[in-house]
């Protein structure tokens, strides 16, 4: 029986097919499957969602910091400045000392409080609506550490917009070896956030929770060379054809595309009764499923990088 994507059914439609493929004894792999044991759409959603989300979310906290940096140096308290890739952004500052809050540099000790209105901090960039408070923690030469609570703030990247609600503390660590290669990694960490994430006209939202993840990109002679991201958290997704809660975690550092689909690497998902195991190579992504929990691979599953870019969000 040919498998129908679950996110392009409407809900009445797909309560409709669910319907039928009981009528017909199962749907195909997920036949045979024990109570309470993860279909072959939940892996795929699941897949898709741990592997993009916290990538994305990472990405959407360091533009936030990249940003913020751009509108210090260029603007000053309290006046509207016009972000350098379009859009407007104004800040108040608080913390530090008179030399420190003039000086066009994110200090220690210092707090911002940013309104941004589609504000890029440079052409290409993601652009940022809404309200942060970002308060500098550590900054040294090549070493960043800053806390933020953000209100609402869109952050519009290349495939969908994420709505972020919580707070959360980013690390930055910039090395450079002299030789035109330079490694910037960020590492984000929170108790709790909220992303709503709006992809065309689809709109999820997922609470995290655990959050616990680093980027890792490459530079050479100033072009990205590679993208990774590891780590653990622990995602609540409430889409429009179900919910689920998963704890992820990578198996070592996963690679990924311009776009954000992973390339290569591997993780696990954990649910109370099963076990979801992915590794990615370029275009493809095999999932097996240990029903129970027990160490036995009960369903193997392959999806495309197609497949999983379609699906996240």
């Amino acid at each position: 029986m040919k498998r129908i994507p679950f996110h392009r059914l409407a809900p009445v439609a797909a309560a409709a097919a669910l319907a039928l493929l009981a009528a017909c004894g199962g749907g195909g792999e997920d036949a045979g499957a024990p109570l309470g044991a993860v279909s072959e759409l939940q892996a795929e959603s699941m897949s898709a969602n741990s592997a993009v989300l916290p990538a994305d979310s990472v990405e959407g906290q360091a533009t936030v910091l990249s940003t913020t940096r751009a509108v210090v140096a260029g603007g000053t308290a309290s006046q509207t400045f016009a972000c350098a890739g379009g859009g407007t952004a104004v800040f108040t500052v608080t913390g530090g000392s008179i030399g420190s809050v003039t000086n066009g540099q994110l200090d220690a000790g210092e707090v911002y409080s940013l309104t941004y209105t589609d504000c890029r901090g440079a052409a290409g960039a993601a652009a940022l609506t809404g309200t942060t408070t970002l308060t500098v923690v550590t900054a040294a030469a090549g070493s960043t550490e800053v806390n933020t609570s953000t209100q609402n703030l869109q952050i519009a990247l290349p495939l969908r917009t994420l709505t972020l609600n919580g707070s959360s503390t980013l690390s930055e660590l910039v090395a450079d070896n002299g030789a035109g290669v330079v490694t910037t990694t960020h590492r984000w960490t929170s108790p709790n956030i909220t992303v709503n994430s709006l992809r065309n006209t689809r709109t999820s939202t997922f609470t995290l929770s655990n959050v616990d993840q680093t980027r890792v990109i490459t530079t050479t002679g100033g072009t990205i060379s590679a993208r990774t991201r590891s780590g653990t958290v622990t995602m609540n997704a409430q889409l429009p054809n179900g919910s689920w809660t998963i704890t992820t975690a990578t198996q070592g550092a996963v690679s990924f595309d311009a776009n954000g689909v992973p390339t290569q690497g591997s993780w696990t998902i954990t649910l109370p009764n099963n076990i979801i195991g992915i590794s990615v190579v370029p275009g493809t992504l095999t999932v097996t499923a240990d029903w129970g929990a027990n160490g036995t691979i009960d369903r193997t599953w392959t999806f495309t990088s197609a497949d999983i870019g379609a699906e996240a969000g």
